[in-house]
């Protein structure tokens, strides 16, 4: 009798194996086509801009570019550095010094 049983496990066992095997090489070609689809350019480059868009400091970062951009091409047009008035070179200074500090803290 103890043969028997033994047969019976050790097939059931082999089946299970069996179904195992099966369910292993699904799931792992399923994770291939994942991986081949993800690492295409086109899916590279949209998850990129997908993380760029996302980013929470985006609106924030953009701004203050902005505002040093703004500021910088106001204080060389207006305020010239290079001018001969004294005045105008010392306010062009002084704000392009403001304006750097402020844009490193983040306002």
């Amino acid at each position: 009798m103890s043969a028997i049983n033994q047969k019976e496990a050790l097939e059931q066992r082999i089946n299970f194996l069996k179904n195992k095997q099966e369910n292993d090489l699904y799931q792992l070609k399923n994770q291939y086509s994942l991986t081949v689809e993800s690492l295409k350019p086109i899916n590279l480059i949209k998850s990129s801009f997908q993380n760029i868009v996302d980013s929470p400091n985006l609106k924030s970062n953009l701004l203050i570019g902005a505002v040093g951009i703004g500021t910088n091409f106001i204080s060389k047009t207006f305020l010239n550095e290079n001018s001969i008035n004294p005045v105008k070179r010392v306010i062009a200074k002084v704000l392009k010094f403001a304006v750097s500090n402020l844009i490193k803290r983040g306002f």
